[in-house]
């Protein structure tokens, strides 16, 4: 835990609140979800009642399956040595960089559904080059084993709901080759988000 004097925003009043730095998955489960809920970075003022949200840099660890995810908010770096954040052992991990809490969220989701967040990047850029919008954000939302699909929510440039869309499960096994090509780099947090895609099949054809 980490002690902060926040500010609420629709009253004024600055408050003691503790905020969370560091997570494991396997010990914290009920965290977990307060990620996904968003509850984790909702405040409470004890002064208006009124809720506000505060994002913080928050290092998330699932040591079973060696994988970490750095929230760095509004951060612009797209690659982070982890030898930097004061937190040893993570050298044989897996290591991701998200500026947000829906990038955060769609970690943990692609996680919990065994997903390589590369190849669901290619999968993104295939679909929105399908719907014509490029300024539209994907975010993965749910693997329907049933019907064996992603389905993938659409935002608009500004970041409102627009709808949904699927892709059948065998384009990401067709991708998945292709983003196995593209290595990353060992012991950095690395932001593999849709720009990272782009930049990378880019890359490719300009070979």
């Amino acid at each position: 835990m980490q002690e902060a004097t926040l500010t609420c925003p629709h009253c004024q009043h600055a408050g003691k609140h503790e905020l969370h730095p560091f997570l494991d998955l396997n010990k914290h489960p009920k965290q977990k979800l307060a990620i996904l809920t968003d509850s984790l970075f909702t405040v409470n003022c004890p002064s208006c009642a009124k809720q506000f949200t505060v994002l913080h840099e928050l290092l998330v660890v699932d040591e079973k399956q060696h994988i970490g995810l750095l929230l760095a908010p509004q951060s612009e770096v797209r690659e982070l040595d982890g030898d930097g954040i004061g937190r040893q052992g993570l050298q044989s991990y897996t290591l991701r960089l998200v500026s947000t809490a829906a990038g955060l969220k769609e970690k943990i989701l692609l996680l919990d559904s065994n997903l390589d967040d590369r190849t669901i990047e290619l999968c993104k850029l295939y679909l929105t080059m399908y719907l014509q919008k490029p300024d539209a954000q994907l975010y993965f939302a749910e693997y329907q084993t049933q019907t064996d699909k992603l389905l993938f929510s659409v935002l608009d440039g500004n970041g409102a709901l627009e709808g949904s869309i699927e892709c059948e499960d065998e384009l990401y096994e067709q991708l998945l080759q292709t983003a196995q090509q593209f290595p990353l780099k060992p012991g950095f947090f690395t932001a593999v988000d849709q720009r990272w895609a782009y930049e990378h099949i880019r890359n490719s054809a300009d070979r």
